[in-house]
């Protein structure tokens, strides 16, 4: 039997303040990346990356591959944010909820289509090719692969390299949502809430 999703008041590791970052992560951490909709001017601004950049070697290894299923996916932006948000739900983090919300209404998602997300795959007013998305979400959070039928749905609309990337986005957003639940990194003032 599972816990009850957390609300934590404090994080078990809590961001570090500029003053205390390694100089490895400094450039990084401070350089302006407002132009990119991400929501803050500087990744100094949000805490998963402040928490995370107290391990500066790891944080160096991670953020070239998260930048690219993020920023530079074959996926199309929406349908990224979509699985990310179907992610978020799917393991009950709160921050990384919150955060898509705001990335996800910047690629076209309708607070209407955030609703949805909660509901899953079966909900009303998907397309077929987003409700293959979301249920191949669900199958490799629930099972730890696509099935076959998904498989095949999704083999008629997507490529062969976003079909490569679809549960290797999947995976990483599970890889941060249980670091994130774990580490107890609380949402920034103004995020919203989860539904």
């Amino acid at each position: 039997m599972s816990e009850p999703p957390l609300s934590p008041a404090a994080p078990r590791i809590p961001p570090q303040p500029a003053d205390e970052w390694a100089e490895s992560v400094r450039e990084t951490l401070s350089a302006d990346i407002g132009s990119l909709g991400l929501g803050v001017s500087s990744l100094g601004e949000a805490h998963v990356f402040t928490t995370l950049a107290r391990h500066p070697e790891l944080f160096a290894a991670w953020l070239p591959f998260s930048s690219q299923l993020l920023l530079a996916g074959e996926l199309p932006f929406a349908e990224r944010e979509l699985v990310i948000l179907r992610v978020a739900r799917n393991c009950e983090s709160a921050y990384e909820w919150g955060q898509h919300v705001k990335i996800a209404a910047k690629a076209g998602l309708s607070s209407d289509d955030m609703a949805r997300v909660a509901a899953g795959p079966d909900a009303p007013g998907w397309t077929e090719r987003q409700s293959l998305l979301l249920r191949a979400t669900d199958e490799l959070h629930c099972g730890a692969r696509i099935g076959q039928s998904t498989w095949e749905g999704l083999a008629q609309h997507l490529t062969e390299r976003q079909l490569i990337e679809l549960p290797m986005l999947v995976g990483h957003y599970h890889l941060l949502a249980f670091t994130l639940n774990s580490l107890q990194v609380l949402p920034e003032p103004g995020l919203p809430p989860m539904i």
